[in-house]
Formats: C-alpha cells, structure tokens, sequence
C-alpha cells in the first residue's frame, strides 16, 4: 500500500528527487526540494517551446489548451513496486538529482553519482541534475551530460530558472510517452503482475495469458494517455480494455481498468465545483471496483501474494474523495470496512499505511475520538519494533492523540479561557482510566526514544490528573520516573505541564511596610479628608460580605516596597513532596519574586506567604507560581486549579486534593487588579522613650514627644495631623509649627515635635469594667480602644507628565496610636506602702497625711 493515495493519483508522474555528490546542508536541500516541489503542475500550453513531434501523436484529444501534467515528486526516492506493470503511476518515470556544489568541487565524480543514482531506476525516461551555486570556475568548466547549473541568484530569478527546466523535464516526458504508446500499439507488451509470476503457467493458462494480453496491454495504454494529461484519450482505451478483461475473466485487471476509467473521469472534469451526477457515477463505479478486487483476491487466495491492498486502497480512495459531512455516514461504513480488512494483510508496514489513512480521514471528517482511536493502532505497530526511530515515531502519534483524550500537554492548547477548563472536561468524558492508558503510552514511548522532556511531561500529567486512581506504589513509581527523567535534563530545564503540588490563591496579607494609601484628588486641597483605614488585609479572597457582583477589587502596590501573597499548596500523594523553590510568576517585568523552600508531607496542605518588590510603574498581573520540584521548573496557574475545584463541587472531577489533604471548603476566588504606583514617601512613629503605653495619673499632665522618621526615598513635601479616636480633648495641644518648619522631610530625614496630653478621670463605668476590687490592686487602666488616634496624611511631590500635565502619586496615611493608662488617684501610691514593711514609728495617722486623704 502506499499513502496519501486518492482517485486522481493514476495521473501522476512519479519523479525521483536524489542528493548527489557531496553532503548537502539540511536547509539548502529543504530549499533546493522545495524549490522543485513548487512545479507540481505543468501546463500542457507552456510546453509547446521544448516539444517537437516527430511522428503523429498517438494522443489524438491532447487537450493542450486546458490540459496539464502533474508531477509528484519523491525526495529520496523510492523502493520499485512489484505492481508497476499493473499501474503505471507507481513506476518511477524520471529522476530529478540535486547537488549543493560548494560542498561538490569535481563536477565529473558528480556526473557520475548521478548516472549510478539513475541506473537504480530502470522505469525512468528522462533525467535532470540541478547542480546549485556554482562558483565561478565550475561555470567555465566544460558542462557534463546531465548537469545544469544554477549560478546564486535571487530567488524570483532561481523560481523562473527552475521552471523553464521543469518545463522541459515535463516536454521530455510528454515525447516518452507517445514513443512508448506507438510501441506498444505496434509491436505489444508482456505484462505480469506478482499474481502472475507465483502461477506455473500450463498449455490452459498459456492460453488463458495470451487472451489476456491484448486488454492488459490497453489498460496501461490508457494509464500512460492518462499521465500524458489526455484524459479523452485514456478513457476509449479502458473502455477497450475493461471489454476484454470482461470477456477473458480476468477480474483483476478489470477492476484495475474500470478505477483508471474513473480517474480519466474525474481528471477531465475537475473544475472545482461538486457535481452530484459525477458523484455518483463514481461511487456506483467504486462500489463495483471494490466488489471485483475482493472477486479476484478471492480467486488468488491461495497465492503468497494477495491482491486485498488494492480493494482496501479503492475503499480509501472513495473515502478521500466523499469525504465531508453531508455524506460522514457513508465515509465512515468506508473507512470501517478498510480497517476490518488489515487482518487480511501480510505485510506490517501495509497495515500501518492503513491506519494512517484512515486515521487522517476520520479526522478531516471531524470524528476526532475515531481518528485517535487508529492513531493509537499505528502507535502500536510503531512500538513492535525495536528501535529508537519507530519509539519516537510511535510518540509523537501518540501524542497527537492527547487532544482528543483531553490529556493534551499545555503546550499544544490555545491560550484562551477555553482552555483553563481543560481539567474539568478531562473527566466530562469519563475516559479516567482510557486516558490514563494514552499517558502511560506516551511515558513508555518517550522513555525508548530517549526522550527525557516529553516523558516528564507524561508523567506530570499521569500523576497530576489521576492521583486518586493510582495507587500509593504506583504514585511512588511515577515520582521516581520524573525524578530519573529530570537526572537526564540540563539544569533549569522548563516544562509546560504542571505536576505537583496543587496550588491555589489564599490571600493578599498587609506586608508591615504597606501603609494606608489615599488617592489625592487634584481639585480638593484637603484631599485627606474622608479617608479611612483598609484594615489588616489589603486583599482577601475569603472576606465575608465583600462586595457582590462581578465588580473587581483594585490594590496598589508601591515601587521599592515588599509584598505578600499568601497561596495553599497541596499535596495529596503519598509521599513526601520537596518543592525546591517556589516564587510568584510575574510576566510584566515589573516585579521581582523572591524564592522559598516548602516540604510538604504526604496527603497535607500548607499555607505559605510569598513576597516580592514592585520595580517599574505599570499593572502587574500574578496568573500563578513558579515552581521548580522534581528537577524541572514549571508555572501553576491559579485559574486552573480553580477550574479543578469548581469541577470537583460539581462532581465532575474526581477529587479535590485541598479537602482530602484536610483544607477548607473551595470559595470561588477573583484575583483583585494591581497597580504599581510610583515611590511613596513612607513615615515612621515613635514616642520618644515610651515602650509601650504612656503612664498617667487621673489629671496629670504631660509633654510627649513624637518622631516621624521618613523610611522612603522620595521626601514628605506636604503633611496634616488631625485626632481620631476616643478621649480627644485629652490631647491639649499639638507642636503643629514644629513638624511643619520641617517639612519637607527628605528620604532618612527625622522631625521630632511635642504632644501635650492630659489624663482623663475614670467613670465607674471604667472602674467595674476592670472588675479587680481587691485593695491591694486599686489602679485602673483605661479599657481598650476609647485611646485618641493621631492622623498623619502626607504625600510626596507632583510628577510630571509627558504632556505638560501635572499627575499628583496618591497619598498616605499612618494612624499614631496615645495608648494612656489612667492610674486613679493616689491609690497606687497606698497600695505600694502597705506592701512594704513599714516601721513601727510610722502611725495611721502619719500615713493619712502622707496620702492626703482620710479614708
């Protein structure tokens, strides 16, 4: 069998394209055979320059205004058929040889490659040697039989070249053809096919060969009129021919002449629009060709050597031609009873060709899931033998196959939302364990091809998607295949399949560094005022009450500040998983992504925070992380896992690795938008020789100074303090002129400032919310949160724009607790006395007086 056969293939010239002489780089011969391979189609027209006849054509309906050759080109060459005879178009009918001549010095040792290449081929009738860039001594050497040179030039002037002696390649044939027609028709021919030559011929079949040779003798007439691009012609001499194969009962060459009557058919027709008439002329003729193939391969049963590849190849050859979804049924039934009939096949390599086509055409028909099935049947013969070419060859098939088995690596899949959901549709299907056979398939192909990558891969994919069917060995097994494959890896390699651990958002925690940020409204100058606090999370996916509908939060990050996101890894395997490193994957290049170490052990979960510095002004997107664990580094997009968690709580997957490693329930997460804003000035407090809370009796007064440290690197041009908080009027003044005076406080720059405060006297309220009534601990500090606030919003310098325009970088706010512990009165200091020894001089009296008070 051969491939890539359809109905039209009678009438092509089968030309050998040979590399001769010395070695030819591999991209100037993929571009000297393209070059030839562009002239696949000659007009018959075009060769009246380089055509002369010498005697009267036999080709009486040459139509050589409309007509064409078709040539199809080889390159390498082929192995002669044993079927020549019964078909002409398998015979190789010329040889093309091309010559890289800089690698080439002597044109006479490359004249004679080429003679010896071409004895190897006793059907050709013409001959070329296309010998490229010549220097420009070849081009004064005395030319060589056979040789034309082709000087460098551009590659519109190389085409044109190129076809002019295609051109008369194809006139040459043309005048073969005729010699051979007249010959024949005159002086006739022996034809026999390998049916013929297995049969001891008697005094009956002597008889019997000799009826036969008039009609054989007109089929190939005909196929020869057919490959001279006159249709017509090849036509009347089938009709003969299948009229004496009918007469003589010679059913195979019956059928051999009624399918290259409808190949004259089809070829004298094409003009690129469906005809329903011819359609089914050449389905009702195909039918009765496949029914006389069977016939005679019924007939030779008992030959070594059977005739069921051409019933098979009319079966694909219909198929190929009908082949679209108005007639898919039709297509199918075709295709399926070609496949029944590869057991009839002695020849392995037969039985491949057979599932290729087939599995190519249930593919051009759409029926994925069939075409992947026969894919699967060419991987198998593939793997019978035993060698590294075939386990590759037998690989890549496979993996073609993955799309259809939605088990496809990440990247052959279209970046697109669609494919973020190709977990959850890898178990729609309910293929678990069909799919799970393709990816061992691949692992076991890929390691025999020695091919480290693609067998991390399918195992990454193998362990990833199928953890819950595989047991704990089996998990272990595939653990140690990724950690041997990745041995066989340079260092850092990348892959695009993710294999452990799971990995999804948790939260984005406020990094201490992060302040309050206030957007600065340029038409307002008091652009602090309404601001509030965020709270101790910047962002959270799992806030209760956030805000509904598909409105999406916005945060922004500082040029120069550290961040943090707080992300749950999984691991819900059976042993224990070491992730090398692990870092956020930013692919805007304005974020550096600092690394970390995680174990985690078997079937656990763990929460890790993640940081990084903002480095450029711009939007920042966080898809997922970078992770570098069993030797190879890969990217775990959070979108991906969510869509295998919103498939596991629709039961559409089969397990969730957060909860059975003992994790919360999955919340839908929506990942905020990020701006990197420019950098920020960033103001430090601290209360001068406080460590802590600030010591006062009831109605004491007290002078505390405060610093603000500028921890930033852009300075503080502009600051307001205002109270917040409980108890204001104990703050009895601010040193306002101080800190003002100032400003602006550069980046390292420090102003200290004066703060009176003034304790409040405590209600009972206080005193019984304290609940301590023993004597011996009469002081009473203030209950929490009813302390004043102080309010600093402050703000760098404007910037400018490209425009002329001023932009003003928002602004920020840092809240100075005055944490004030009220002590009531002057019992603290008659507490302390009467814990300590007093002496006996010491009268109640004398410590009344002492206290101030009498009781």
């Amino acid at each position: 069998m051969e491939p890539g056969l359809s109905i039209e293939s009678g009438s092509a010239i089968r030309v050998a394209v040979l590399p001769v002489g010395g070695p030819i780089p591999p991209q100037c011969l993929r571009d000297y055979a393209a070059l030839v391979a562009e002239h696949a189609r000659v007009d018959l027209a075009s060769l009246r320059p380089y055509y002369s006849e010498h005697q009267k054509s036999p080709f009486s309906h040459q139509p050589w205004d409309t007509g064409c050759l078709r040539l199809k080109f080889v390159l390498g060459g082929c192995v002669p058929s044993p079927w020549e005879d019964f078909q002409s178009s398998r015979k190789v009918l010329a040889v093309v040889g091309i010559c890289h001549l800089p690698s080439s010095p002597d044109l006479a040792r490359v004249a004679a490659d080429f003679l010896d290449a071409a004895r190897t081929y006793p059907s050709s009738l013409a001959s070329r040697c296309f010998a490229f860039c010549p220097t420009d001594a070849q081009l004064l050497e005395e030319r060589k039989d056979g040789i034309i040179m082709f000087p460098p030039s551009d590659q519109k002037s190389l085409e044109l070249h190129m076809l002019t002696m295609i051109q008369d390649l194809a006139a040459s044939l043309l005048m073969e053809f005729e010699k051979w027609v007249l010959r024949a028709e005159s002086t006739g021919t022996i034809l026999k096919t390998p049916l013929d030559s297995q049969t001891s011929l008697g005094s009956e079949e002597v008889i019997k060969a000799k009826k036969r040779r008039l009609g054989r003798a007109q089929k190939i007439i005909g196929d020869y009129c057919l490959l001279a691009g006159s249709p017509a012609d090849a036509n009347a001499h089938y009709t003969t021919a299948i009229d004496l194969a009918r007469l003589t009962g010679d059913v195979f060459w019956h059928a051999g002449a009624l399918e290259g009557s409808v190949c004259a058919l089809v070829v004298d027709r094409m003009m690129g629009q469906s005809d329903p008439v011819l359609e089914d002329e050449v389905k009702y003729r195909y039918y009765t060709i496949i029914q006389l193939y069977r016939r005679a391969t019924l007939q030779d049963n008992a030959q070594r050597v059977s005739p069921v590849s051409f019933e098979l190849e009319a079966a694909l050859k219909l198929a190929r031609y009908l082949c679209r979804r108005e007639v898919a049924k039709e297509v199918s039934d075709l295709l399926m009873g070609a496949a029944d009939g590869a057991k009839a096949l002695i020849d392995a390599s037969d039985r491949l060709i057979l599932y290729i086509e087939i599995a190519r055409l249930f593919g051009s028909l759409g029926y994925k899931r069939k075409a992947a099935f026969f894919s699967r049947q060419v991987a198998q013969l593939y793997l019978q033998q035993d060698n590294a070419y075939a386990a590759m060859s037998a690989m890549q098939v496979l993996t073609m196959t993955t799309n259809a088995y939605h088990v496809q690596s990440r990247k052959t899949s279209k970046p697109d939302h669609a494919s973020l959901k190709s977990v959850v549709s890898l178990f729609e299907s309910q293929w678990s364990t069909l799919q799970m056979v393709v990816l061992r398939e691949i692992l076991m192909s890929s390691i025999r091809a020695a091919d480290p990558l693609t067998s991390w891969s399918a195992a990454a994919r193998l362990l990833r998607s199928f953890y819950p069917l595989i047991t704990p060995a089996g998990q272990s097994g595939l653990a140690s295949s990724l950690s041997n494959s990745a041995d066989r890896l340079p260092w850092g390699t990348r892959c695009a399949d993710p294999c452990l651990p799971f990995i999804r958002l948790h939260s984005l925690p406020f990094h201490p560094s992060q302040r309050d940020i206030v957007k600065r409204n340029p038409h307002k100058k008091e652009w602090w005022i309404g601001a509030g606090p965020s709270g101790p999370f910047i962002y959270t996916p799992f806030t209760k009450g956030g805000t509904s509908g598909t409105s999406k939060q916005e945060i922004n990050w500082i040029v120069g500040e550290p961040v943090q996101v707080m992300i749950e890894l999984a691991n819900p395997c059976s042993f224990d998983l070491v992730v090398e490193s692990i870092y956020l994957s930013v692919h805007s290049g304005n974020f550096d992504a600092f690394p970390v170490t995680v174990n985690l052990p078997p079937n656990t979960s763990k929460l890790v925070l993640l940081s990084g510095i903002p480095t450029k002004v711009g939007q920042v997107s966080i898809p997922g992380c970078i992770v570098h664990s069993f030797g190879v580094i890969t990217e775990h997009l959070f979108k991906e896992v969510d869509s295998l968690l919103l498939g596991a709580a629709q039961g559409l997957v089969l397990s969730d690795p957060f909860r059975c490693c003992g994790s919360s329930k999955f919340k839908s997460v929506n990942f905020p938008s990020i701006s990197i804003v420019p950098p920020l000035p960033l103001l430090v407090a601290n209360v001068v020789g406080g460590d802590g809370s600030i010591l006062l009796y009831e109605g004491e007064i007290r002078d505390v100074l405060i610093t603000l440290t500028n921890a930033g690197t852009v300075p503080v041009e502009e600051a307001n303090i205002a109270l917040s908080g409980k108890n204001q009027d104990s703050v009895i003044s601010i040193a306002h002129n101080t800190w003002k005076s100032a400003l602006p406080i550069k980046p390292g720059g420090e102003v200290t400032f004066k703060v009176t405060l003034r304790a409040w006297h405590l209600s009972l309220t206080d005193l019984e919310a304290d609940g301590s009534r023993s004597p011996a601990n009469p002081r009473r500090i203030a209950r929490e949160g009813i302390n004043p606030f102080l309010n600093i919003h402050y703000a760098g310098p404007s910037a400018a724009k490209g425009n002329g325009e001023v932009s003003l970088p928002p602004g920020r706010r840092l809240a100075v607790p005055l944490n004030i512990c009220v002590v009531q009165g002057m019992r603290l200091v008659r507490a302390r006395l009467l814990s300590m020894e007093i002496p006996a001089r010491f009268s109640e009296a004398h410590l009344r007086h002492v206290s101030g008070k009498d009781n």
